[in-house]
């Protein structure tokens, strides 16, 4: 009986994620348009270590990483000390209001900011006024991923502060006041129970902002929809939707499967050594 109950849940991960990654690890394997296909094995790989866009685009999703990674810690870990003593009232309506950028559509966000960093646009006017000359904001590397990262920290850290917040306010306040009588003020709390009690939660934080860093595309392909600035996941739409060279892109997806894999393993085995 046991068994048949699980059956649902058997099919649709037989259905939903066994069958589609299998669908691709053999198209990784071939050099297909869907018109024209032939067996290639393991060609993929070989060229896409050989290809400068790919490679670059592996390096960005790095500059990502590093940018949103500590960004996205220390972002949910400030607002939700600054909220988890506040009423239930107003710990619910802090939620909301911060969780309200990641349920808006990622394009609608991107465009809103594509103005104000366009040559033309908000930031750009601002500098003139102090007779500063146009900064083509999305024009090269340097420039363009800060600017998406800023732009993915601000409308993301939302359902961060909800997993530090779910963490901060599940540690029995006696604790609390135990430091309180102690003499111990709200900074020293902050500082060293409560960031040392919820250290796994912000390595999870960490974890998923890493993970996302190698996702990001709905800002790049609104903003700067070039190869200097995209990352793993870009190149995959750019190389099956764009130039239809499924088979490549399908080898770029196992590739980068095989790279949140090794992060979360890497993860866990820290996690085992402490």
């Amino acid at each position: 009986m046991k068994n048949i109950l699980l059956l649902p849940a058997l099919i649709f991960f037989l259905l939903f994620t066994l069958w589609p990654l299998g669908e691709v690890v053999y198209l990784s394997l071939l050099k297909t348009n869907f018109i024209v296909t032939s067996f290639i094995g393991f060609q993929n790989y070989i060229d896409l270590f050989s290809d400068k866009v790919f490679i670059q685009s592996f390096f960005n999703s790095i500059f990502y990483a590093c940018l949103l990674v500590p960004g996205q810690i220390i972002l949910s870990l400030v607002f939700s000390l600054m909220i988890y003593n506040l009423s239930k009232k107003w710990q619910d309506i802090s939620r909301i209001i911060f969780y309200v950028p990641v349920l808006a559509g990622g394009i609608i966000l991107a465009s809103i900011w594509k103005w104000v960093f366009h040559v033309d646009g908000l930031i750009n006017y601002l500098l003139s006024l102090l007779s500063i000359d146009k900064v083509f904001f999305f024009s090269n590397t340097i420039t363009s991923i800060p600017i998406v990262s800023f732009i993915v920290l601000i409308t993301s850290f939302g359902s961060y502060v909800i997993i530090v917040m779910a963490n901060i306010l599940s540690i029995d306040k006696a604790i609390f006041e135990a430091a309180r009588i102690d003499g111990a003020n709200q900074f020293q709390i902050n500082i060293f129970i409560i960031i040392p009690m919820i250290k796994k939660t912000l390595e999870l934080v960490g974890l998923l902002a890493m993970i996302a860093s190698f996702q990001i595309f709905e800002n790049i392909y609104s903003l700067v929809p070039q190869s200097y600035a995209a990352t793993m996941t870009y190149e995959i739409y750019r190389s099956s939707f764009k130039n239809s060279k499924y088979g490549l892109a399908s080898a770029m997806s196992i590739i980068l499967l095989v790279i949140i894999l090794i992060i979360s393993l890497i993860k866990r085995r820290i996690e085992n050594n402490e």
